[in-house]
């Protein structure tokens, strides 16, 4: 009918739209890692007695580090930390995607690297992240089985992100994108203040409890002297269908976890 023509004109105008701003945003990420600035030793203070932490080993090839991040979950974050780091890579650029959420690691279902095993080590003991896209992955989602939950505490956390960052072969990248966990508790300050990052993205959608928590995030960043490098709204709008057709936003059936029917 000339209504559903009408809808379906005005969804492909909107996502060309979404499309051609994520493309501008990565073109700007791709200018912005055109030089090494990664802070470390040597680097001026930044004011308010911040000091940079210093570049791990495995960081010392890496030009820029940028954490995509949010205050509040089921934002769209890690989606959008993969779409960023996809398209960067499309750039031409070498890019790497650190999965930072240990709790609930999306970044091996987002990249299909689900199925893909653990990462294998190289000469020196390094483990070297698994790739997709043209984008090199590390994630805990690699290391533990996908139906165990991480039932840890904070310095168990600390640990594992640690061997993520100092037990990895990243090097040489041109940028490597962080998806944070949501939040600004201990775990993301103790993040912020162990990588040595050049700036940060703040995702959320667009009503007020969201971005309450947003504005947290970049309260936060501020305190660790990383720059807010864009700010993406997410989920911003919804194409009904017809009137005469359902629709399910997120899928059907998936609280049927356990496959055979139950909740």
């Amino acid at each position: 009918t000339p209504q559903v023509r009408l809808e379906r004109d005005r969804s492909a105008r909107r996502r060309d739209t979404m499309v051609s701003r994520l493309a501008s945003l990565a073109r700007g990420l791709r200018g912005f890692a055109a030089a090494p600035r990664v802070p470390g030793p040597g680097t001026p203070p930044p004011p308010g007695g911040f000091k940079h932490p210093p570049v791990p080993d495995s960081l010392k090839g890496v030009k820029r580090i940028i954490a995509v991040a949010s205050g509040k979950g089921g934002v769209g974050k890690s989606t959008t930390a993969v779409n960023l780091a996809t398209a960067t890579a499309a750039l031409g650029l070498r890019v790497g995607l650190l999965d930072a959420d240990v709790f609930g690691p999306s970044v091996p279902i987002l990249m299909n690297l689900a199925g893909a095993g653990t990462p294998a080590l190289d000469a020196n003991s390094q483990m070297l992240p698994l790739e997709n896209y043209g984008v090199k992955c590390m994630s805990m989602g690699f290391l533990i089985a996908e139906e165990k939950a991480a039932v840890w505490r904070g310095p168990m956390v600390m640990g594992a992100l640690g061997k993520m960052v100092r037990d990895t072969a990243w090097a040489p990248l041109d940028v490597l994108f962080v998806d944070m966990p949501p939040g600004t508790g201990d775990a993301q300050i103790s993040i912020s203040q162990r990588l040595p990052l050049t700036g940060a993205v703040i995702v959320s959608t667009p009503q007020e409890v969201a971005l309450a928590d947003a504005r947290r995030g970049v309260n936060m960043y501020s305190k660790v002297a990383t720059p807010i490098l864009g700010f993406i709204e997410n989920m911003s709008y919804f194409v009904p269908p017809p009137a005469d057709a359902g629709a399910s936003a997120r899928g059907e059936g998936g609280g049927n976890i356990d496959g055979d029917g139950g909740g």
